[in-house]
């Protein structure tokens, strides 16, 4: 075979290989996941309760302790139905108010006449690390106490209703 020739069929395989491949066939199918979890908001002790008061006692009466979570950023808030402790016999026109103490991070006393019929906000939790490292659990006490003797001068019967609720803000 002739020089020429065999560098033709040299050639010949080396060029079957250096011709790109025909490009592979490909298919693809993309799924887009999505999902939610709903907000749950819990407070221990929950439903109603009663608690007689001593309305002549200027001392902290007793304290209640309070467990709440929330798996979103939450408020807790503290309302009074009368502003204060209504006195029953005069159809409301004797108003006592008191204090309530709470020791949820930080907050300190709220007045009943501030809480007649407005909640007030005593716990803003927005921090989703922390809602996420402890789920959303806090818990602290709760403390009445009424201010001065010369408000309690007459006799009878007093009542008022104290709410505390955890809302979710999501």
């Amino acid at each position: 075979m002739s020089k020429m020739n065999l560098l033709v069929a040299a050639a010949i395989p080396a060029a079957l290989f250096a011709v790109p491949a025909a490009a592979q066939d490909s298919e693809s199918f993309e799924i887009a996941l999505s999902g939610s979890v709903a907000s749950v908001c819990d407070i221990t002790p929950e439903g109603t309760g009663s608690y007689n008061v001593d309305m002549l006692d200027t001392n902290n009466q007793g304290f209640l302790i309070v467990a709440f979570s929330c798996n979103s950023p939450y408020i807790v808030t503290l309302e009074s139905a009368n502003g204060g402790m209504e006195h029953q016999e005069s159809g409301g026109s004797v108003l006592i108010d008191y204090d309530v103490e709470a020791t949820f991070g930080g907050f300190g006393t709220v007045n009943s006449a501030v809480m007649a019929g407005s909640p007030q906000t005593i716990v803003t939790e927005t921090n989703w690390a922390n809602i996420l490292t402890n789920g959303g659990v806090r818990s602290g006490n709760m403390d009445l106490q009424f201010g001065s003797l010369a408000e309690y001068a007459v006799a009878g019967t007093y009542e008022d209703t104290l709410t505390i609720a955890v809302t979710a803000q999501l």
